[in-house]
């Protein structure tokens, strides 16, 4: 049976019977905005409280790979940027102080302040895609993977692997397919999955169910200060009970929204906040959601819509009792009045090219090879360095759209790709009379037709790093316009490091520079120099 095909149906199901529902009244707050420009600029997964009031984000970084961050209350620290490019997913700081990343390719990383351990399948971790990271009273961590739940006691690894067979999806192993563990006042753990959530109770799973149905990719489960149970997901087939928020007393299920949830918290007065979906059946509408304590138990419960938009995910309450929410292009804190974007997502931003740690390589060669009998002596390519003096890249809501770079003539210099005798290329340029060449970049296009809108996830796909680069390139008073591919990326996911590779190939003839051109072959013979030169780049550069 196709299931992807019946999970298709059943939302455009949930979709066209939604739009018969009354829906629930949601007043707006009366809220300001403010831009920082720090900060996480893409997906923000997951979001934790810290030590001493600090908040970790987990997530944001590029379509490739995932970093952790600590906020102090002044600055981010990439607390991962030494553990390699790794999709990090889920971040626990627990009781003793230790630190545990836990990601999606390359399984968990623990972190005590001295060492650093990672823990895969080959020490007994379930699966080496970790997508949560949880800590029971006892001191137990529990790691929800693909694979299914592993238990780490400090020593070893207990893993539970197909705990019940699935109620409704019966082929695949979406029961494995973990998302969230949390344990309740009576140390009973709930867990939802991509398939059927279950509660263990040290013994034995029991599938959590409604009216005879499954509860189905349940993403988020808390226990509030009354021993409440909140859970989202999709309950079953039928028409009457489709996906949202319900609340569970220990006895009875009741559906509390149509709205469903990503992640669910309760903060200090006793509100639940949830992010997701507005309507479940329809993903590309989603929210940060309060609903108000004083009416959680009411028909109709009160619930203020704080921020909309595509894609919402990790929510945490920090000490002071402002909120923090990741979506795809950052993370945002509300402090009842004011919403905070840690990031300017608008207007260009200048960032300054690091020349300690950018790099351009020249490369030239003869226009015919040496040979000894049959074997190829080579054609002299000969590679040499070139210093840049200054210059800046110009972002524009993460695309690159202008930039201007001052490269030193006086630095060039020769080196080999074989050992061994070589005649050196003689000077091709006056650095006396011209010290200095420039590049200032006039065009650029991105990899879909020139088509530079913002991903709708907020992401840096693949495709939009591939870009061409046109601009006017100077050397000794001779300028050109030039065209060349790159690749640009937001290094560390953060407003702080951009890099850019790509090639240029240039005919040095087309600035004057014609000594023993491929022109002048039948002249010069075999000392004719290939006018193509090609000049590969590394450009760093910081904000």
């Amino acid at each position: 049976m196709n299931y992807s095909r019946v999970y298709a149906l059943f939302l455009l199901s949930v979709f066209l019977t939604s739009c018969g529902q009354n829906q629930t009244n949601v007043p707006q707050d009366n809220v300001k905005s403010e831009i920082k420009d720090i900060g996480p600029n893409i997906m923000v997964r997951n979001i934790k409280k810290g030590r001493n009031g600090t908040i970790l984000i987990a997530g944001p970084n590029n379509s490739s790979f995932g970093d952790v961050f600590r906020y102090d209350g002044k600055s981010f620290t990439n607390l991962t940027s030494k553990l390699g490019q790794h999709i990090f997913w889920d971040v626990l700081e627990d009781r003793r102080g230790n630190s545990w990343f836990a990601s999606t390719d390359s399984g968990v990383y623990y972190d005590n302040g001295k060492s650093i351990q990672h823990f895969t399948t080959t020490q007994g971790l379930a699966n080496n895609r970790v997508t949560s990271v949880y800590e029971d009273k006892a001191g137990i961590i529990w790691f929800g993977t693909e694979g299914g739940i592993s238990r780490y006691d400090g020593k070893s690894f207990r893993n539970f692997t197909s705990p019940n067979a699935p109620l409704f999806y019966k082929e695949g192993h979406w029961n494995n397919e973990i998302n969230t563990i949390i344990e309740d006042k009576t140390g009973k753990l709930w867990v939802g999955t991509r398939g059927d959530a279950f509660v263990y109770d040290g013994k034995k799973f029991t599938t959590l169910t409604h009216k005879g149905e499954p509860f189905l990719g349940v993403w988020s489960i808390i226990e509030d200060r009354k021993g409440t149970i909140w859970l989202s997901g999709y309950n079953g087939f039928k028409v009457s009970q489709t996906g949202g928020l319900y609340r569970y007393d220990g006895s009875t299920f009741t559906k509390v929204s149509e709205r469903g949830a990503y992640a669910i918290i309760e903060d200090k007065k006793g509100n639940i906040w949830t992010t997701g979906p507005v309507n479940p059946a329809n993903w590309t509408v989603q929210a940060l959601s309060r609903y108000d304590a004083k009416s959680l138990y009411s028909n109709k419960p009160i619930v203020t819509e704080i921020m909309s938009g595509k894609a919402f995910y990790g929510i945490s309450e920090a000490n002071d009792g402002s909120i923090w929410v990741g979506d795809a292009t950052g993370v945002y804190r509300y402090d009842g009045k004011t919403i905070t974007d840690f990031y300017n997502k608008e207007g260009q931003k200048k960032y300054i090219i690091d020349t300690k740690q950018s790099v351009v390589i020249w490369k030239g060669s003869r226009l015919l090879g040496g040979w000894e009998g049959a074997t190829f002596r080579g054609d002299d390519a000969g590679t040499g360095d070139v210093e840049l003096v200054k210059g800046e890249l110009l972002i524009d809501n993460r695309h690159l759209v202008g930039g201007t770079a001052e490269v030193d003539m006086n630095t060039i210099e020769q080196k080999f790709d074989t050992p061994g005798p070589h005649n050196k290329l003689p000077a091709f340029f006056d650095v006396k009379k011209f010290p200095v060449s420039t590049f200032a970049i006039t065009k650029v296009e991105t990899g879909n037709d020139g088509n530079t809108k913002v991903p709708n996830d907020g992401s840096i796909r693949v495709n939009e790093g591939n870009i061409k680069v046109t601009g006017n390139l100077t050397i000794e008073g001779i300028t050109k316009a030039v065209t060349f591919p790159a690749q640009i990326y937001f290094k560390d996911g953060m407003d702080g490091t951009v890099e850019m590779n790509g090639t240029l190939v240039i005919d040095r003839t087309d600035w004057g520079i014609g000594y023993s051109s491929e022109e002048l072959f039948f002249k010069s013979g075999d000392g004719t120099i290939s006018d193509e030169v090609k000049l590969f780049m590394k450009i760093v550069a910081k904000k």
